[in-house]
């Protein structure tokens, strides 16, 4: 560029660039405000709980695996069934101790029977999943689980099916009731 335009370029700059910021202040800053406002009015309705959310379940599977006793150390979950944990069920399950999946097959019952003689003599549970019912429009979802204990001196011992409340508030998804149904 020659050295003799570059003082008209720094003029035309200098008139047009605050025409400029202006203008894109005006078409940008519009989006911008709408979408700040539209998170600060998600944030003060509280968290959205959505009914396919399996949330519910993580928190049901948390509190029957704290409470139950004798208190488990190892988990196994129906592989394959439709009482098989899901997903948020089973993560909670790994977090809390190691997770097996246990089979109808017998020889792979065995050969889990047989891991978990030679890990040690801690207590494990088959968790099994009963269901879900929603109701309330999903904000309040009705979650069974019943188990029992496998290998050890608790083999075959009831864990009681249990049944639980866990709403959708404000704040989020909270267990609200629980009562044990009788037998696994």
């Amino acid at each position: 560029m020659p050295r003799a335009s570059r003082p008209v370029l720094a003029t035309l700059l200098t008139a047009a660039g605050p025409c400029l910021l202006l203008l894109l202040a005006a078409c940008g800053g519009g989006a911008a405000a709408d979408r700040e406002k539209a998170a600060e009015a998600k944030l003060a309705a509280g968290p959205s709980c959505v009914s396919t959310d399996t949330t519910p379940v993580g928190l049901a599977v948390l509190d029957y695996i704290t409470k139950a006793e004798p208190l488990p150390k190892r988990f196994l979950s129906a592989a394959g069934t439709d009482s098989a944990v899901p997903d948020d069920g089973f993560k909670v399950l790994q977090d809390k101790g190691p997770t097996y999946f246990y089979s109808s097959d017998t020889v792979a019952q065995r050969k889990i029977r047989e891991k978990l003689e030679e890990v040690g003599p801690y207590p494990s549970m088959l968790v099994v999943f009963r269901g879900k019912t929603e109701a309330d429009n999903g904000n309040t979802v009705t979650v069974r689980l019943g188990g029992h204990y496998v290998g050890g001196d608790d083999n075959g011992t009831l864990s009681p099916t249990k049944s639980y409340d866990v709403r959708c508030d404000t704040t989020g998804w909270k267990v609200a009731a629980s009562k044990a149904e009788g037998g696994a």
